[in-house]
C-alpha cells in the first residue's frame, strides 16, 4: 500500500521524533495528543529537531520552514486518524492504555488504515485482538532519539499480513531508517537481549563484585559501547527499565526475573539522571561516582556479562524470532555495539562459548544452560 498521510498519536519525546522524521522525508503528518499543553510541548520538541537539521545541513532553511508550517496538530483522536493511511501510536508503555487507544483508532480509521505501535516490549498480537483489523496491526519500534538512531524494529504479529509488513518496511526506509524484522515476542530483539546484559550487570553490582564505574568502563573498553549498562539505566530511567523487565519476567519466566536491586532503587525513587541519583549521582549535569572500586578484573566482568547475552541471541534465533543477520544488525544499530552477538560468537568460537556457559550453569543453574545450537 502507498502511504501518503501518517497520524502520530502522542507528542512526547518519541512522538515528536517520529513526526519529525516522517515530515522530513515528505509524508503529510498529523500529530495528536490529549490537550493543547501536550501539543505545545510536542511542537517545541519538533521545532528543535527541525532547527538541528538545518544547523547540521540536513535541511535547507526553506525546507525547515515548510516542514514546520505543514505539520497538522489536533487534540481530537478520531479526527486525527479518520483520513490517514498509517497511524503510529507512541504513548507510554501501558497495555490497558494502548488497548483503549487501539479500539478508538480502529473505530475512527478507514478500513485500509494500518495501525502501528511504537511499543518497546508489549504484545502486538494482543493489541490486534481489540481491533477488527488484526491483519493491519504491526509494531514499529523506533529508538531514542528518533532523528539520530538509525534502527527500526518492525514487529510482526500472528495475524499481520504481508502487505502490512511491506508497507511498514517501506515507510521505515523512506524515513532513512535501517529496518529489521522480528516475530512478535516479549522484548522483540534489542530489549530482550539487553535484558540479559542488564540482569548480569545488576547481579554483579548487587553482590558487590564490582563498582558501577568498573562495570561501565569494562563494557566501554572491551565491547566498544558508548555507554556502560548502568550509565544507560540511569539515562533511560530505572522506572522504564523495571517496566520492560517486568513484562519479560511475566511473559518468559524465572530466567528473566528482575533483580531485587532494581525494584529497590525504583521504590526509593533512585531512578537515575532525572531524579539526580541512580547508580551515579548527578549535580549540575555532571555525573559522579558514589561507590568505591572493588578491584574487579575487566576481562572477567565482560565474560560474565557477555555469556547470558550470547545465549539469549541463540535462543531468539532458534525460536525463529529473527535471523542472525537482523539480530546482529539490531544490536549494532540499537545499542551501538561494535559487533553483533553472532559476530562475537564467531570470533570467540562455539567451543569457548559452550565451555563458559557450562561453567555458569554449574554455578548459577539452568538459566545458563547451553542452547540447542551448542549441544
Amino acid at each position: 500500500m502507498k502511504v501518503k498521510k501518517i497520524a502520530v498519536v502522542g507528542s512526547g519525546l518519541m512522538g515528536a521524533g517520529i513526526s519529525y522524521v516522517s515530515r522530513a522525508c515528505g509524508y503529510e503528518v498529523i500529530m495528536t495528543d490529549l490537550d493543547d499543553d501536550a501539543i505545545q510541548r510536542g511542537l517545541s520538541r519538533f521545532n528543535k529537531y527541525v532547527e538541528s537539521g538545518v544547523k547540521r545541513g540536513k535541511l535547507s532553511p526553506e525546507d525547515g520552514v515548510k516542514i514546520i508550517s505543514q505539520l497538522t496538530t489536533t487534540t481530537n483522536l478520531s479526527e486525527a486518524v479518520s483520513d490517514v493511511d498509517l497511524v503510529i501510536e507512541a504513548v507510554f508503555e501501558n497495555m490497558d492504555v494502548k488497548k483503549k487507544l487501539f479500539k478508538e483508532m480502529d473505530s475512527a480509521a478507514k478500513p485500509h488504515t494500518i495501525l502501528a505501535s511504537n511499543t518497546s516490549s508489549l504484545s502486538i498480537t494482543e493489541l490486534g485482538k481489540v481491533t477488527n483489523r488484526p491483519n493491519k496491526v504491526i509494531g514499529m519500534h523506533y529508538f531514542s532519539p528518533v532523528p539520530a538512531m538509525k534502527l527500526l524494529e518492525v514487529i510482526i504479529s500472528k495475524e499481520t499480513d504481508e502487505d502490512t509488513v511491506q508497507t511498514a518496511l517501506e515507510v521505515g526506509e523512506k524515513q532513512r531508517k535501517i529496518t529489521v524484522k522480528a516475530i512478535d515476542s516479549p522484548g522483540f530483539i534489542v530489549n530482550r537481549l539487553r535484558s540479559q546484559i542488564s540482569r548480569a550487570v545488576l547481579h554483579i553490582y548487587e553482590q558487590g563484585l564490582a563498582s558501577a564505574e568498573e562495570i561501565d568502563s569494562a563494557m566501554k573498553e572491551k565491547l566498544g559501547t558508548p555507554m556502560g549498562s548502568l550509565e544507560l539505566s540511569d539515562f533511560v530511567g530505572m522506572d522504564v527499565s523495571l517496566g520492560t523487565g517486568s513484562t519479560l519476567e511475566r511473559e518468559l519466566g524465572e530466567c528473566y526475573k528482575v533483580p531485587e536491586i532494581l525494584k529497590r532503587f525504583v521504590k526509593e525513587g533512585r531512578i537515575g539522571r532525572k531524579a539526580g541519583k541512580g547508580f551515579y549521582a548527578y549535580e549540575d549535569g555532571q555525573k559522579r561516582s558514589i561507590d568505591e572500586p572493588k578491584g574487579a578484573d575487566p576481562d572477567w566482568l565482560v565474560n560474565r556479562i557477555l555469556m547470558p547475552y550470547l545465549r539469549e541471541a541463540m535462543i531468539e534465533f532458534e525460536a525463529g524470532i529473527a535471523s542472525k543477520e537482523d539480530i546482529d544488525k539490531a544490536m549494532k544499530l540499537g545499542s551501538n555495539y561494535k559487533e553483533g552477538p553472532f559476530e562475537t560468537i564467531e570470533r570467540l568460537g562455539l567451543d569457548k562459548v559452550r565451555e563458559e556457559l557450562k561453567k555458569l550453569q554449574q554455578e548459577f543453574g539452568d538459566c545458563y544452560s547451553p542452547p540447542k545450537m551448542l549441544q
